[in-house]
């Protein structure tokens, strides 16, 4: 009894896979799918709210709202182009932020605080799946706009 618990296990061959490596093989691919699929929909998302944030910061010297607004659409409007369809069915392209002035709330809380909330919609492509989904994208951004006391001058 004793000669058999002696005994060394048989082992694999070398080079063979377990469940785990393949677990551990499906995961990575799939974070490697998700990732390919969403990083540049958070990352567009990422900078709509830089120039969200830049033009708060511009609301700090000027105080024209409807101006800022404006400008700030018109901005959001560039930053790229996406595929969509029509009401007939026909592809068009579309801006990626397709928002207008009277889709933003922008106001100023307090004589210090600027509130800049927003939402649209982006339309994600799902390759080798052939589904689309649609996400609603939200910026809600509350920022201080207070001018800055650098203490007195020399």
């Amino acid at each position: 009894m004793v000669a058999a618990l002696m005994m060394p296990r048989p082992s694999r061959a070398r080079g063979a896979i377990s469940w785990v490596g393949v677990a551990l093989l499906l995961g990575a691919i799939g974070g490697g799918y998700l990732g390919w699929v969403w990083f540049p929909v958070y990352l567009s998302n990422y900078e709509v709210k830089q120039v969200v944030r830049q033009f708060a910061n511009e609301a700090v010297k000027n105080p024209n709202d409807e101006q800022l607004v404006a400008a700030m659409v018109a901005r959001l409007r560039s930053l790229g182009e996406v595929e969509s369809v029509d009401e007939s069915g026909r592809p068009v392209r579309r801006p990626m932020v397709d928002i207008s002035p009277a889709d933003v709330t922008w106001e100023r809380v307090d004589p210090h605080a600027l509130h800049v909330s927003f939402a649209y919609e982006r339309t994600v492509e799902l390759p080798f799946l052939a589904r689309r989904l649609e996400r609603v994208m939200v910026v809600d951004l509350t920022m201080d706009i207070s001018r800055p006391d650098w203490g007195p001058s020399k």
